[in-house]
């Protein structure tokens, strides 16, 4: 077998190992092996699951591996159609690697490892291949950085006012603290401070779930005709938070911004108490605004469930 031939059997087992490992860690594991958060950020960015990646990748080689060991016996037969498909792998890698650039701005080691066997594929192919490939993977990039990836709802819900995401309000009569609670239904300190709010009744609370939920139910709560999550989501992400639950409260002393339920349990015993004081009427009228933010205590990031009340501080990746 001529040498370049043997460089592209090898490393086309290499990949079809690499990819066929990845694909039982998926199965028997529930996920894949990589090193760091990259690659758990990419595929939370990704609408595709890892298993299928691989399984992409592990077709992808073996038709490079049959058609290499096809082209040895008969030169001439399959060695054109190894050439395209080594082609196309560049232009795959060339949109994977510009959506890490650009989009998840973090990069996959084992998409990295995947680029290069792709590359020494081509090279071991000639020189002419190689520089082919590296042509179409610079266009591809070129052209991926000229677009813009965000829907038009994306768009409108950014400039939308916040009462677009609210799924509810409960009012309440006086001059009390106006309180948007941004929640999610699988986080368990969430739940834990819409049960607190049954027993306040004395502050105004506008529901902004950061996902759909179904039947959420509310004493006292009027239902909007709709909402828009993504309202929800733009604004915490805007502000940097990527946690709840949150609160916004406007009250006396301006605009604050509670993080995790400890705070938020510590605002609502000083100014919105279960029980107010007899003869009270309200609070004075808003001061101007100013954002107070607090210390994180017991809450869940947005990206991850916390259905089993442990509280999960955000690791840069998903």
């Amino acid at each position: 077998m001529p040498q370049p031939l043997m460089m592209t059997v090898l490393i086309s087992l290499c990949g079809s190992l690499l990819t066929a490992a990845q694909i039982l860690l998926v199965l028997f594991r529930g996920e894949a092996a990589c090193i760091g958060d990259g690659c758990r950020i990419v595929e939370s960015l990704t609408t595709v699951p890892p298993i299928l990646f691989n399984c992409a990748g592990l077709v992808f080689f073996q038709a490079i591996f049959w058609g290499a060991m096809a082209e040895w016996k008969k030169p001439g037969r399959t060695i054109k159609a190894v050439k395209v498909m080594l082609l196309a792998g560049m232009a795959c890698e060339g949109v994977l690697v510009a959506f890490q650039y650009y989009i998840s701005e973090a990069f996959c080691l084992y998409c990295l490892v995947i680029l290069a066997l792709v590359l020494l594929l081509n090279l071991s192919l000639g020189t002419r291949q190689i520089g082919t490939g590296i042509l179409i993977f610079i266009s591809v990039f070129m052209v991926f950085s000229g677009l813009q990836f965000k829907s038009a709802a994306a768009g409108q819900a950014e400039d939308a006012p916040l009462t677009g995401g609210t799924y509810g309000l409960r009012p309440a009569p006086g001059n009390g603290p106006q309180l948007y609670l941004f929640f999610s239904s699988s986080c368990r300190y969430c739940e834990e401070v819409i049960g607190a709010l049954k027993e306040r009744p004395g502050c105004t609370v506008r529901f902004q779930p950061v996902e759909e939920i179904g039947d959420f139910t509310f004493p006292g709560m009027k239902q909007a005709p709709g909402y828009s999550p993504a309202i929800n989501r733009n604004f915490l992400q805007t502000l940097g938070i990527d946690q709840i639950p949150v609160l916004m409260a406007r009250d006396a002393e301006g605009i604050r911004i509670l993080k995790g339920e400890g705070p938020i349990s510590r605002y609502l015993d000083r100014y919105c108490p279960a029980e107010p004081p007899a003869g009270e009427t309200g609070s004075s009228p808003p001061a101007p605004s100013s954002i107070v933010p607090t210390q994180d205590d017991g809450s869940c990031t947005v990206l991850e469930d916390c259905a089993d009340g442990v509280s999960r501080q955000p690791s840069g990746a998903r």
